[in-house]
């Protein structure tokens, strides 16, 4: 049932019609209250909509920034859950939720905009789902981050659970985080590596201002599960360790001090060209610690290039651009073969004016290593 695997349940924020059958007005549904369990069936008399199964639904009344979570259980069928509220006649499905539980269960957390009367649709997931399901509504104490002491090469074992502080003020990333602290020295390197399982983790390193959690630039990983950070001033840091979805999990998490990174050694690569080369410990990183070879091409304007990067031991990924005034600037990249299947790269581009240009073989991960090929050739 689990419709992604690096969440644990499908939310999404949409306003759409319901048939005119789903609009009773507010007030002629049963009412949902905190801590009650709510028996129901749903049979072949019940409306459906949404080319889903059939549905009922129910109102309670909800009250700005608290934490709400909605269960819905059932032995019978796929269970398939909404939070909506009815606005100008229109029915606006804020949240929606088909999995969070094992077994066919759904399971929603939510917070409201404003106070007011909201609807929770208790539907089957499928068009034939019919049965009995039980319902209950809760509410969730948002707890403050709980800091946690981190000293650099000391690997953590932790885990993300629904008592851990929660990522706020996007309902569409939502999800639970621990924060650790720890210091460090102007300049210095820290690497940071969180591994979660089946799931992909989100790591930061950054400061508190005033009580919020400030990342430093490029320090959030999006999904790799791992980063390396210059530290800009001697001073006390935190790391945010967590994942967006819902995710609980174990996790083993590394913090370690990183030499300087050796500066990047340019290797000639000419069109109908293909050189063999390896990622390893000791290459120059990119930004977000991915290792990366350097290859110089010189070309002419308008010059179609098709830029080739194969690899059986880490997903590949290829940058092309131009060093200016000193600096890297990209001119394009891709991680995935013609197809988008395998861990191959290609990368169709046109380059804009005669000159130098540096390719970077890397890794779509942070700390891949491996052996690739890279091939190079001029197109129509």
């Amino acid at each position: 049932m689990n419709t992604l695997r690096t969440a644990a349940a499908l939310v999404l924020a949409c306003a759409i019609a319901a048939p005119a059958h789903a609009q009773p007005r507010p007030g002629t549904f049963p009412t949902l209250r905190i801590g009650q369990n709510v028996s129901g069936s749903l049979g072949e008399s019940d409306p459906a909509m949404h080319e889903r199964g059939r549905f009922k639904v129910y109102q309670f009344q909800a009250s700005p920034g608290r934490r709400y979570v909605v269960a819905m259980e059932s032995g019978d069928f796929d269970a398939y859950l909404t939070v909506a509220r009815t606005v100008g006649g229109i029915t606006d499905h804020m949240f929606i939720n088909d999995d969070g539980t094992e077994g066919t269960d759904a399971r929603l957390r939510f917070t409201v905009p404003a106070a007011g009367t909201y609807l929770v649709v208790a539907q089957s997931l499928a068009e034939e789902g019919v049965g009995a399901f039980t319902l209950r509504l809760d509410t969730v104490t948002i707890r403050p981050p709980r800091v946690q002491a981190l000293t650099l090469g000391t690997p953590v074992q932790g885990e993300l659970s629904e008592d851990d502080a929660e990522y706020m003020g996007d309902e569409e990333a939502e999800g639970f985080y621990d924060l650790y602290r720890f210091t460090g020295r102007a300049g210095q390197r820290v690497r940071v590596r969180m591994e979660l399982g089946e799931f992909f983790p989100s790591v930061e390193v950054g400061t508190m201002q005033g009580g919020e959690f400030t990342p430093l630039e490029n320090s959030n990983t999006g999904m790799q599960g791992a980063l390396t950070v210059t530290l800009p001033e001697a001073g006390e840091y935190f790391l945010r360790a967590g994942a967006y979805g819902g995710v609980t999990a174990e996790y083993t998490l590394t913090a370690e001090e990183r030499a300087a990174a050796p500066p990047a050694r340019t290797v000639p690569i000419r069109r109908g060209e293909s050189v063999e080369g390896e990622l390893q410990d000791g290459d120059p990183e990119l930004d977000d610690g991915r290792l990366y070879d350097a290859y110089a091409y010189t070309a002419r304007a308008g010059e179609r290039l098709r830029i080739q990067l194969r690899a059986e031991d880490f997903d590949a990924y290829v940058i092309i651009g131009r060093i200016v005034d000193g600096n890297f600037q990209e001119i394009a990249s891709n991680d995935d073969n013609e197809d988008g299947e395998g861990l191959d790269s290609l990368l169709d581009v046109e380059l804009p004016e005669d000159g130098r240009y540096v390719i970077q073989a890397t890794s779509f991960a942070a700390g891949s290593e491996g052996a690739y090929t890279l091939s190079v050739e001029s197109t129509p």
